[in-house]
């Protein structure tokens, strides 16, 4: 039962790690506040010496569109179903400003959502990418050059371009891996046509 419990911190860790970096809406409540400089650490934060004494420390609140361990609500499940072998940890999806289309004024914006999905795997970083890659690709997307991987095992984007009535709507993803020695942490967010 001890390996269950350490899975279960680990998943919940993760998930809360990847809320707080992947999900906009994210705050300590304290806006305005100065950025620390780089050389703080976590024991000479006000904050931490707090939360470490038994006094009151701020919690991080999260954008209500986001979801532990499931789809969020208005994430297009169809899109990116889950892959095998992979965990779900969170996701969200909120409505993102449409683009403006330059060529007629007069055309009625498209719908937007901003979506992110959070996933563990054991499957090699490579798999982890084919497998996205297998997906998207089945869904209309193409591979596009990613940008700088700050970090990250992996990364690669993709974006899918349809056209309406409306005109042209790019959608576009970005796939990301992190590897952490026992398995693979992926996130795939990006912006797309609401379902």
């Amino acid at each position: 039962m001890p390996h269950l419990a350490t899975t279960r911190r680990t998943a919940a860790l993760a998930a809360a790690l990847g809320l707080a970096l992947a999900t906009a809406g994210c705050g300590t409540g304290s806006a305005g506040t100065e950025p620390r400089a780089s050389g703080a650490t976590a024991e000479s934060a006000p904050e931490a010496r707090a939360a470490a004494s038994g006094g009151p420390a701020e919690l991080p609140t999260f954008d209500p569109s986001s979801a532990v361990a499931t789809y969020a609500e208005g994430f297009p499940e169809d899109l990116f179903p889950m892959p095998e072998g992979a965990t779900l940890l969170a996701s969200s999806a909120s409505p993102a400003p449409a683009p403006e289309n330059t060529k007629d004024s007069k055309a009625k914006p498209v719908p937007m959502t901003q979506v992110t999905l959070n996933l563990a795997s054991r499957l090699s970083t490579k798999e982890v990418v084919a497998q996205a890659e297998r997906i998207l690709v089945g869904q209309g997307f193409k591979r596009i050059a990613a940008p700088e991987s700050s970090g990250l095992t992996a990364q690669t984007a993709f974006r899918r371009v349809s056209r309406t009535k409306s005109g042209e709507i790019q959608e576009s993803l970005v796939v990301g891996v992190l590897d952490d020695g026992k398995r693979r942490l992926a996130s795939i967010s990006g912006t797309v046509r609401t379902p």
